[in-house]
């Protein structure tokens, strides 16, 4: 299946939202990262759209996912957006393939699974994109002290688990939470106008 005139509206709309939840995350920029609830909603679309299109269609989505959250970031290389969240939707989309065959809906038990899965792929490609980027900066030579005064040290690794606990977790629990609330309000809807295949 590809896209149709529907489909294209509904995913159209969705990047909106993409762009709109990834712009508000930039009022939580903590040490070179920040709150992506953009994830919520590029899970939420692979959910909708990865049965409903063709590869080919998936990779020129999610590289609009990936230049919608570049444009919309505050993170200090922006182009490490395009690479973490083309890549996350991306894998999304697999692994909604892959474990969501039968099922007509997606469980909690899957969206535990696929979010996890999701959000760590995007903030790892992320963070080794980023730190590449700014090699050679100031930004790669500090010291990462997190939340009640935790010294993480120095270097890549230190600076991966900063930004994990103070930004991918948190991102990661706006998956578990909003896209199944999302996916349960939004699916009927699109199967009974005849977005979705029942």
């Amino acid at each position: 299946m590809s896209l149709n005139s529907k489909l294209i509206a509904l995913t159209a709309a969705l990047l909106a939202v993409v762009f709109l939840a990834h712009a508000a995350g930039r009022f939580t920029q903590v040490g070179g990262a920040q709150f992506a609830p953009s994830i919520a909603i590029y899970t939420l679309m692979a959910y909708l759209l990865a049965k409903q299109t063709k590869w080919s269609e998936k990779i020129g989505i999610g590289f609009l996912v990936g230049i919608l959250t570049m444009l919309a970031t505050s993170s200090p290389f922006p182009p490490a957006a395009v690479v973490a969240h083309m890549g996350g939707f991306l894998v999304a989309c697999v692994l909604t393939l892959v474990m969501v065959k039968e099922a007509k809906q997606v469980s909690v038990l899957q969206n535990t699974i696929i979010g996890f899965i999701t959000t760590m792929i995007s903030w790892t490609l992320f963070a080794i994109i980023t730190w590449i980027g700014l090699t050679g900066t100031p930004f790669t030579g500090r010291s990462w002290t997190g939340l009640a005064s935790v010294n993480f040290g120095a270097g890549f690794f230190a600076w991966f688990l900063y930004g994990l606990v103070s930004v991918g977790i948190p991102s990661l629990l706006i998956v578990w939470i909003l896209t199944p609330i999302l996916y349960r309000a939004v699916r009927p809807a699109l199967v009974r106008q005849g977005m979705l295949a029942a």
